[in-house]
């Protein structure tokens, strides 16, 4: 609910330490000009936005409003961090309404230090001299309001205008001095406090009045709107993703990261540290496959990996421990995927969250992924790149990495697979014939680019065209480069639709290093290929490892049979290491469930309560208060007992179980 409190009451409380900043907030950035322009506003009575508080409800770091000058002695002074458990802050906020500005900090900042002196704010009066004509001369100064009394809101004393420090202002009002004192301290320190015109009396009571009408403003509490916001960290995180209202974008590491910080582990310092320390992964490390892969190990697999578990559970300690193994085993991941082709670089792996599972195989497998033995391997290469092609990653991908990464832990300890179900979504591929290729041309689709990569694994590692140099895993030009020119076909295949279709698809694309030395354009293949051969007498080798057929070099109008045969190597490859090993696979990595008899506990949760039956393997049917149903019925009384209303479900994706290793998993995977 929308709130008010004067600026007089923000600067007390910011004074007091019962207002302060989360730790990751942005600096201070505002230019002085825009304080100018924020008490313009206050004067002439324009909304200047609401500030938004939170009252935390867990451990956090925080840190006082900037109080440091713009230049000078001090400007680079580190602001002061306290440190809060859990405990203390929700004392803080029940004795001393403790709150922590969410949004709105600039303003806030600005008010506090316009206040307090730390920037010089002056009001600037009209001289009679400056008010148009027949514009209020009419009006007492008392009668006058301070939009019609100012001239302008300045950063220094006008000497030839009556001029009033804001600070002086809030002086006055905290000390509650008497005019003798406001005259003897201030006014007559004054460069301008009388002339010719207007005698040092007049200006005298003309400062004194102005200084009342601020004060009135500053004390007044409707000025400045607030929302006090309850949250705990989840509602926290959340409002920060979405707020987003000054383009800064913040993630729900950065929260965590104040959160540590109050329990002594600094996880900015820590990605810094990483980053100094491994130049080859600095520009593309990703802390957030980190933080959940932490989480997977914290719950044993058995937890969620979100935001919400990561922000309540997770604690330094748990950071200490594992932060610094896990960047290990993440290089140790990455390296894995470069020196045996599965990528070509980091930025083009198709799921970036598939590290997770197999840092946990690492975990797991207690050495170097140079170790794993050859039913390691062979798993490893057809989850990799089953999950790929069955898109399994799209999405929400934190129930798959989960899943995913329980199951190579049995892999890694030389353990089957009890669920067939598993390997029937690993073969449920996307790509079933040789023109399914031609519908991917977007390098934000992950089969896009698992095409890009699958040509990187077949030759070994693809190589440059100017030099046959394997391509290195941190080159910043590389890019997805058309083989047949868009320009090219533009003009060869005008009036070709299909020609137009398949331009962009990832057919007609490689990756290479961005060939900065020669201006292809609109050059036929043959053309921009033999200027390039100029340079490195082996590019038809380089051809040959990105799957180019050679006969592009002579004869650029087949550009629909040289695709059509690239497609068919590409499909081989797929045939040869997927669908043709799905078989073997599944012998040697299931192992079928012995023929349960007999029952076994089963629930469900339906408007937030858990429910108890039991279910006979043998006969498929739900026990449920001593009567027997099918599965669907069971779960239709169930709802008919809560709601009052029988409603028809599937029983099959209503019940639950946990299996052998406690994971909770629907019935119907039983049934399968």
């Amino acid at each position: 609910m929308e709130q008010s409190e004067s600026i007089r009451e923000l600067t007390q409380s910011i004074e007091k330490g019962t207002i302060s900043l989360p730790e990751f907030q942005r600096d201070f950035v505002w230019d002085i000009t825009k304080t100018y322009d924020l008490f313009d506003s206050i004067i002439r009575g324009i909304f200047i936005g609401a500030i938004i508080y939170g009252k935390p409800s867990f451990e956090i770091a925080v840190r006082e409003v900037d109080d440091r000058p713009r230049k000078g002695q001090g400007k680079n002074r580190k602001l002061k961090i306290d440190k809060f458990t859990r405990e203390e802050i929700a004392n803080k906020v029940k004795v001393n309404n403790y709150r922590i500005v969410l949004d709105g900090q600039q303003r806030a900042t600005s008010l506090f230090r316009a206040f307090k002196g730390i920037d010089e704010v002056w009001f600037i009066a009209k001289n009679e001299s400056d008010y148009d004509y027949n514009e209020i001369l009419d009006k007492n100064l008392s009668e006058q309001t301070l939009e019609e009394i100012i001239y302008e809101i300045s950063g220094n004393e006008d000497k030839e205008r009556i001029s009033i420090k804001l600070s002086d202002v809030y002086d006055i009002m905290q000390q509650n001095w008497r005019e003798s004192k406001i005259e003897k301290e201030i006014f007559k320190k004054q460069t301008y406090n009388g002339d010719d015109d207007e005698g040092y009396d007049y200006n005298l009571e003309k400062y004194l009045t102005i200084c009342d009408k601020l004060q009135d403003i500053f004390k007044e509490s409707k000025l400045l709107n607030y929302y006090l916001l309850d949250m705990d960290v989840d509602k926290f995180a959340l409002f920060f993703e979405r707020s987003n209202s000054k383009g800064v974008s913040l993630k729900f590491t950065d929260i965590l990261a104040a959160k540590l910080y109050a329990g002594n582990f600094n996880l900015r310092d820590k990605v810094d540290e990483f980053k100094d320390n491994n130049t080859a992964f600095a520009n593309n490390f990703n802390q957030e496959i980190i933080v959940r892969t932490l989480a997977y190990i914290i719950g044993d697999g058995r937890e969620k990996i979100d935001k919400s578990y990561i922000l309540k559970k997770l604690n330094h300690e748990h950071f200490t421990e594992y932060w610094d193994k896990i960047c290990t085993w993440y290089k140790e991941t990455l390296n894995f995927l470069f020196d045996n082709s599965y990528i070509v670089s980091q930025s083009w792996m198709p799921y970036e969250n598939m590290i997770i599972p197999l840092i946990i195989f690492r975990w797991e497998l207690g050495r170097d992924f140079s170790q794993m033995n050859e039913k390691h391997s062979e798993f490893i290469q057809y989850w990799y790149w089953s999950s790929i092609f069955s898109q399994r990653y799209t999405g929400s991908s934190n129930e798959m990495i989960i899943k995913d990464a329980n199951y190579l832990r049995k892999v890694a300890k030389g353990e089957r697979i009890l669920e067939k179900a598993y390997f029937n979504r690993l073969a449920r591929l996307q790509i079933n014939t040789k023109d399914d290729f031609y519908d991917y041309n977007r390098k934000a689709s992950a089969l896009y680019k698992g095409i890009l990569n699958l040509v990187n694994f077949q030759s070994k590692g693809l190589v440059s065209w100017e030099n046959n140099n394997k391509l290195n895993f941190n080159d910043n030009r590389l890019e997805d480069h058309h083989i047949f020119p868009k320009n090219y076909i533009k003009k060869r295949f005008k009036d070709d639709l299909e020609a137009q279709d398949k331009m962009s698809s990832a057919i007609n694309r490689t990756l290479i290093p961005k060939i900065s030395n020669i201006l292809i354009s609109d050059k036929a293949p043959s053309k921009y290929l033999k200027e390039i051969e100029l340079k490195n007498s082996s590019l038809r080798e380089s051809l040959n490892k990105h799957l180019i057929p050679l006969e592009i070099m002579e004869m650029d109008e087949l550009f629909f049979e040289i695709l059509d045969e690239r497609a068919t190597k590409l499909f081989d490859i797929i045939q040869n290491i997927l669908v043709d090993k799905q078989a073997y696979i599944l012998q040697n990595h299931y192992k079928e469930r012995e023929h349960q008899k007999g029952y076994i506990e089963i629930f469900a949760t339906y408007q937030n309560q858990e429910i108890q039956a039991h279910l006979d393997l043998e006969t498929e049917k739900v026990i449920y208060k001593n009567e027997h149903y099918s599965p669907s019925g069971a779960a239709s009384k169930v709802k008919e007992e809560v709601s009052g209303k029988a409603t028809s479900t599937s029983g099959w994706h209503f019940w639950k179980y946990k299996d052998e290793e406690d994971e909770v998993k629907l019935i119907k995977e039983l049934k399968e």
